[in-house]
C-alpha cells in the first residue's frame, strides 16, 4: 500500500490556512520536518499520528488516507502476515521494517503495535543480542507499556504483561521490573475457569462440563510446565538422562489419563514429548529406541493434522468437551501444519547418526508427504 500521509497534511493545512511553521511548532517539530513529510521523502514518527490528526480535527484513517472498506482488507493482509511471521517464528531486519510499516499506517491498533514490539524482542533478545540492541529493546518496552495502559482487553492486557516480563527478564537481565510486571497479573486462585467450575459443578447442580473445563486448562498448562522443567531445568547431564525420560513417560501418562486416547490438537503436544525423548536416546547411541520414538512421534503428528474443530474427546475427565473453535484463548495453526514444524526439527545435527537409516529416511518422507502451508 502506498500511503500518502504527506500528501494528505499538505491539502488539509492548505485548506485550514495553517503554515508549516504553526503546524511545526504545534507538533514540537521543525518546519523542515513537515516539508519532507510533504515532499513524500520521509513519514512522521507513530506517536506525531495522532496528534496531527487532531490538529486538523480528522480520525487517523482520513490522515492515512484510507476509507473502511479499504481498511478492512488492509487490516486482513496485515493481521495474515503477522499470523504466519509468529507462527513460522520469522523474525529479522526485514520482518521488522514490516512491522514499522505496519505500526506506522495504524497507530491505533493493539495487534499491530504489539507484533512490532514482540518482533524486536524475537530478534534482539536471544542469543547474547540484547546489550548490542539496548535502544530497539527499549523501544519494544515502550510500545508494551502503553499497550497495557490502554488497552481495554484485560486478556490482551495480561498477554502484554507476561510479553513484558519476558522481555525483563531475558532483554534487560532485571528480576525486580520482571516481579513487579508479574505482580500486576490476576491471581490464579481467581481465574474464571477455577471459580466457574467451583461453583457451577457443586453448587449449581450436577453440571460437569466446567469442572472438565478446568481440568482440561490445568492438565494442558501442568504437562507444558513439567515437560519445560524436565527439558531445561532439570540437569542434563547424561547420568541423568534416564531418569529424564521416565518423567516424560510420567508425562504421557498424564495426557493418556485425562484425554485417552482421542487427544485430538493435544497429539501434537503428545508427538513433541515423544520427539524430545528421541534427543536423548540418540545422543545415547540406541538407534533402535530412537527411531521407535520418532516412528510414535509421526503417528500423532498425522493424528494432530487429521483432528477438526469439533471433534470430541471419549474419556471420563473431558468426554463432554470437543476440540475448540480458535478463539481468543486457543490458537489453532494457521500457516502450516504439524507435520511442516516437525519436518524442519529432523534437519537437526543431532540426528546426522542415523540420517541415512532406512527407518529415518522412512519417517521423514512421511513428514514430507504431509507436510503443507496454508
Amino acid at each position: 500500500m502506498n500511503l500518502k500521509i504527506g500528501t494528505t497534511i499538505k491539502k488539509l493545512r492548505t485548506k485550514n490556512k495553517v503554515t508549516q511553521d504553526q503546524l511545526a511548532t504545534f507538533l514540537g517539530c521543525t518546519p523542515q520536518a513537515i516539508s519532507r513529510w510533504e515532499s513524500e521523502t520521509s513519514y512522521p514518527d507513530i506517536e506525531l499520528l495522532p496528534s496531527i490528526a487532531e490538529f486538523f480535527s480528522v480520525s487517523t484513517d482520513d490522515l492515512l488516507g484510507l476509507n473502511r472498506s479499504e481498511r478492512e482488507t488492509r487490516l486482513a493482509e496485515i493481521y495474515d502476515f503477522i499470523d504466519r511471521a509468529g507462527e513460522t517464528g520469522t523474525d529479522g531486519e526485514d520482518v521488522i521494517r514490516e512491522a514499522r510499516g505496519f505500526a506506522a499506517e495504524f497507530p491505533s491498533d493493539e495487534k499491530i503495535q504489539s507484533h512490532l514490539a514482540c518482533t524486536l524482542c524475537r530478534t534482539y533478545m536471544w542469543d547474547g543480542k540484547a546489550p548490542e540492541h539496548l535502544k530497539e529493546l527499549e523501544e519494544a518496552e515502550k510500545i508494551y507499556l502503553a499497550l497495557i495502559e490502554r488497552t481495554d482487553n484485560p486478556e490482551f492486557r495480561n498477554a502484554t504483561l507476561e510479553s513484558l516480563a519476558a522481555l525483563y527478564v531475558v532483554g534487560f537481565h532485571d528480576k525486580l521490573r520482571a516481579e513487579r510486571a508479574i505482580r500486576r497479573l490476576p491471581s490464579m486462585k481467581y481465574c474464571r475457569e477455577g471459580v466457574r467450575a467451583s461453583l457451577f459443578s457443586y453448587q449449581m447442580g450436577d453440571d460437569p462440563l466446567p469442572a472438565q473445563d478446568y481440568i482440561h486448562r490445568l492438565t494442558e498448562t501442568l504437562c507444558a510446565q513439567l515437560t519445560e522443567y524436565v527439558a531445561y531445568v532439570m540437569p542434563n547431564d547424561p547420568e541423568v538422562w534416564d531418569e529424564k525420560i521416565a518423567y516424560f513417560e510420567k508425562v504421557l501418562d498424564l495426557y493418556d489419563l485425562i484425554y485417552g486416547k482421542d487427544l485430538n490438537f493435544h497429539h501434537g503436544s503428545v508427538a513433541y514429548v515423544h520427539r524430545v525423548i528421541a534427543t536423548y536416546l540418540v545422543a545415547q547411541g540406541k538407534v533402535e529406541e530412537t527411531l521407535d520414538r520418532l516412528e510414535l512421534m509421526c503417528d500423532h503428528v498425522m493424528a494432530a493434522d487429521e483432528a477438526m474443530p469439533g471433534d470430541p474427546f471419549t474419556s471420563r475427565f473431558t468426554d463432554l468437551l470437543v476440540y475448540p473453535e480458535p478463539s481468543e484463548d486457543f490458537d489453532d495453526l494457521r500457516c502450516a501444519n504439524h507435520a511442516f514444524y516437525f519436518l524442519a526439527k529432523m534437519k537437526q545435527d543431532r540426528y546426522d547418526p542415523i540420517r541415512e537409516h532406512p527407518r529415518f529416511r522412512a519417517l521423514c518422507k512421511r513428514l514430507q508427504d504431509a507436510a503443507k502451508e496454508f
